[in-house]
């Protein structure tokens, strides 16, 4: 009953691939999707100070009451407590000629915030696949190890029906048989740890996809065919998506630097406008004075920054703080993307190494479980020996199964990681 409890049940659920986790999740998982919402913005950003350039045209319609004094254009004389209502209308353009190339570098700056977050994005999408690998990785491990338990519990099931035969013919003693049950709750033990290990990477998974739905993994990546003893590699001059992120903040901090500087320095700004005004003031019609009081303007202006309490100041010293956090930022993750490939290549490098061990030693437990079996066959041995032979090569196997299955999944994330840098 409890080993039974051990196997869920597995009839009509999809098998999901790798790559269908990975292609649900990038279409799902929040921090995939947090990041292209903040691409969008950076590009938002972009788009709206390169606006910033275009000249400005506004329109104006006033219209004023006034009670108290007021002079009556026609006897030239004041009048108390009178209402005068006046209505303009007016329309002006404005254009930025210099402002210290503030616009220019904010730009810039805009457009190197871009590709940052564009590169931060791509960063995401890989630790969410090296994540969802890692998750898929272990329930599949913990699948592989179960599914080996069982079988063996099934073989120990197997050979304890034969040995209550034998004890109640009085050929063995009980000793054998209370060391077969030992045994099957051993792996009863294990079964119940395994599918423990098995449940939690697939709510891990689950979790990263953002799915709730059941699905199983394929356990048929863990073949042990055509892996071979070839060592992984990784093109030195890949530069990761991390560093490019850096190099771009870095470079936006340079501009902002420049863009604040800029704003220390004079501004000149042209501008034109076109208006006219009617006051009941005076006698004339409506569309006469509309028509008489026309005003084109254009004017030229320039201002001088002279007392700000230091304000401007603070901007400048504020962007040199950033610069050099950017630049500080830049070679930590220089560092850490060498550590990370040192890491992968290292960690690619033992498991091909685990895998030709592995090999080797399935190859000697297969020839002793054929040495032990014609012993056991002749009498020379015990039940419980020639079982532990038969395990031994169980427990082999599973662990070149496993070896291999992690050697296949540490090169696709590194497939991940170049295509990544490639992008």
């Amino acid at each position: 009953m409890l080993a039974a409890a051990l196997v869920p049940l597995t009839a009509q659920i999809p098998v999901w691939s790798l790559e269908q986790c990975i292609k649900y999740a990038l279409e799902n998982n929040c921090d995939v999707l947090l990041g292209r919402i903040g691409q969008q913005k950076c590009r938002q950003r972009l788009i709206q100070s390169k606006l910033e350039l275009l000249p400005t045209l506004h329109f104006n319609a006033n219209q004023y009451y006034n009670w108290g004094r007021s002079v009556d254009m026609q006897e030239l004389v004041i009048v108390r407590n009178r209402l005068t209502r006046q209505t303009s209308a007016s329309v002006g353009a404005s254009v930025s000629v210099f402002e210290g190339f503030a616009r220019i570098n904010t730009i810039a700056m805009n457009r190197a915030l871009d590709k940052a977050a564009a590169e931060a994005g791509r960063q995401t999408e890989f630790e969410v696949k090296a994540d969802i690998a890692a998750s898929y990785l272990g329930n599949v491990l913990a699948r592989i190890t179960r599914e080996r338990l069982r079988e063996s519990y099934d073989n120990v099931q197997l050979q304890r029906e034969r040995i209550e035969s034998a004890v109640a013919l009085g050929a063995v003693s009980k000793s054998d048989l209370l060391e077969l049950e030992a045994k099957g709750a051993d792996i009863l033990s294990q079964m119940a740890a395994a599918l423990g290990q098995e449940n939690e990477n697939m709510q891990r998974l689950k979790a990263l996809l953002g799915c709730n739905g059941v699905f199983l993994t394929d356990t048929s990546s863990a073949a042990c065919g055509g892996t071979g003893p070839l060592c992984p590699q990784i093109d030195p001059a890949l530069t990761p998506p991390m560093v490019k992120a850096a190099l771009s903040e870095a470079e936006a901090a340079s501009f902002a630097l420049k863009a604040a500087k800029g704003a220390l320095l004079p501004t000149l700004s042209l501008s034109a406008g076109y208006g006219t005004y009617y006051s009941d003031a005076s006698e004339a019609g409506f569309r006469e004075q509309m028509n008489g009081n026309r005003n084109p303007s254009v004017a030229l202006s320039l201002s001088v920054p002279l007392f700000d309490a230091g304000k401007r100041l603070t901007a400048v010293a504020r962007s040199k703080c950033e610069l050099q956090e950017s630049e500080i930022k830049l070679r930590q993750a220089r560092e850490k993307a060498a550590r990370y490939a040192e890491d992968l290549l290292e960690q690619g490098n033992l498991l091909c190494s685990q895998c030709s061990i592995c090999r080797e030693k399935c190859r000697m437990c297969r020839e002793r479980l054929s040495q032990e079996t014609a012993r056991y066959e002749e009498g020379a041995i015990t039940t419980s020996q020639w079982i532990d032979a038969r395990e031994a090569l169980s427990q082999s196997e599973c662990e070149l199964a496993q070896f291999v299955c992690k050697y296949l999944f540490h090169l696709k994330i590194m497939e991940y990681y170049e295509d990544e840098c490639r992008r």
